[in-house]
């Protein structure tokens, strides 16, 4: 039986205590909690739950009790303003709630409807985007882009003092797994020089010329490199497609899939029901965040790498498209075989890490993807089950993800199992946003930080974390 959306009712629940152990998640398993009482957070935004639904997806409700206490305690403790969280199992959608605030200083409970800012969450859509232009035959994977961008045809790479020639051409598969040599403007890296302004008025096209007359941090194809590749990808999307990006996108995935709140800007319409972005001082105290552009004003600028806004249930429908191999309610927006190449690993062996198609991948039927605002989500194929995380912190840190993630395996009665090799390649992915193949202070809890970093060398590599989950065997 194929995945559909249900409907999941949550019971009012009194008080009650709980008390137990989660191993949360930057690392997936290095720092435990114990809650010994439920906190004293609004409810005015709870649903009923009820059990036969619970029961349907095969979650176990005692941790769900777990999963209320910890979100809410989560809130209390200003790890986050609001948090949703939503469970997908065997078919069945078996939790869906909201905890928090949408605004604190307005006292606006988070309701599930509440639109986020997706970051790099986007990547994912926009990737099954370009898809769906090479079902059509419009292109294969390793077509040269320059092809359809011509600005393209003829990249360079820095060799020393020497700007050389690329030896590969960039090509689709290496926009979606990061392996064309593009990368952000981030500390340590090279700047970039005659970029136009990212306002509302630059166009994609634009945006693409000037980046194409950027040097290439290394020969496409050869190495991975977290950057800018699914935003030019969008940019290719445009030019073979004939079609803006955002009109592209609404008639070949968000009009299919019912996706009726996702785009690059949100309407005045919709306005009140976006989530209130925050920062978290050294202090853990939460304040509004600033933000260069306001997501309410419409842009030309539809930045495929981070510019999307959606809904818990919007991506919901994404998720479970992906999970029914291309497919939601009759309606085909990808081939089974298509899907199936996103979650195989794209990336040379010889890196040691595996990514697929616009997200990290465990070679297990895994994928997972998030964003610098801290929305996550995750696929697991073996094990029937997706879920998705959703709040609004900017350069988000906090232990909440980590113990979200354990728990839903634990109420699916997925079992640990360890810190393997496949775990550790996609908690460093996840969290290893500048891709840098290292992890900073800025990238982990300070907690996990200091646990990790054995040679105090100021930085966490992979071999450490491995290193650590080894002992933990």
């Amino acid at each position: 039986m194929k995945a559909g959306i249900g409907s999941a009712h949550m019971v009012h629940r009194s008080s009650f205590g709980v008390k137990f152990t989660v191993l949360f998640g930057f690392a997936l398993g290095f720092v435990s909690s114990s809650i010994a009482q439920e906190p004293a957070v609004s409810r005015i935004n709870r649903v009923d739950r009820n059990g036969d639904v619970t029961t349907r997806a095969s979650l176990n409700p005692d941790v769900l009790a777990k999963l209320d206490v910890a979100l809410e305690r989560a809130v209390q403790n200003h790890e986050v303003s609001g948090v949703i969280g939503l469970i997908h199992h065997n078919g069945q959608r078996g939790y869906f709630e909201a905890f928090g605030w949408q605004d604190i200083e307005a006292q606006q409970p988070l309701l599930r409807d509440a639109i986020f800012r997706l970051k790099s969450m986007s990547k994912p859509v926009i990737t099954v985007a370009a898809l769906a232009l090479f079902d059509d035959g419009k292109f294969a994977l390793d077509d040269p882009i320059s092809k359809h961008l011509p600005e393209w045809k003829e990249p360079k790479v820095s060799e020393g003092d020497q700007l050389v020639p690329a030896r590969n051409s960039i090509t689709p598969r290496m926009l979606m797994t990061h392996s064309s040599g593009l990368y952000y403007q981030l500390p340590g890296k090279p700047a970039f020089s005659g970029m136009p302004p990212r306002d509302e008025n630059t166009t994609l096209e634009a945006y693409s010329r000037a980046l194409a007359s950027q040097t290439l941090l290394f020969h496409p194809g050869e190495k991975y490199q977290y950057g800018t590749s699914i935003d030019v990808l969008g940019r290719y999307i445009e030019a073979v497609s004939g079609q803006p990006l955002d009109v592209f996108l609404r008639e070949r995935v968000f009009q299919p899939l019912g996706m009726t709140d996702t785009d690059f800007w949100v309407p005045e319409s919709k306005a009140d029901r976006l989530a209130q972005l925050y920062r978290q001082l050294p202090s853990g105290e939460l304040k509004p965040a600033f933000e260069r552009f306001s997501p309410t004003r419409p842009t030309k600028l539809f930045m495929g790498g981070g510019g999307l806004l959606s809904t818990a249930e919007d991506y919901e429908r994404f998720c479970l498209m992906l999970m029914n191999r291309g497919e939601l309610n009759g309606v085909r927006v990808l081939k089974p075989e298509t899907v199936d190449l996103m979650f195989q690993n794209h990336l040379p062996a010889s890196l040691g890490l595996k990514y697929g198609l616009g997200g990290a991948v465990d070679g297990e039927g895994g994928y997972s993807w998030g964003g610098a605002n801290g929305t996550q989500f995750w696929i697991d194929r073996k094990h029937k089950l997706f879920a998705i995380f959703m709040v609004q912190t900017q350069n988000y840190k906090a232990p909440t993800y980590g113990t979200f993630r354990s728990l839903v395996n634990e109420a699916a009665g997925i079992a640990s199992g360890g810190f393997g090799e496949s775990r550790a390649n996609r908690a460093f992915q996840d969290r290893d946003r500048n891709g840098d193949g290292k992890l900073s202070r800025d990238e982990l809890p300070t907690a996990v930080f200091d646990r990790l970093d054995e040679d105090q060398d100021g930085f966490v590599t992979q071999d450490e974390l491995k290193a650590l989950g080894r002992s933990r065997r």
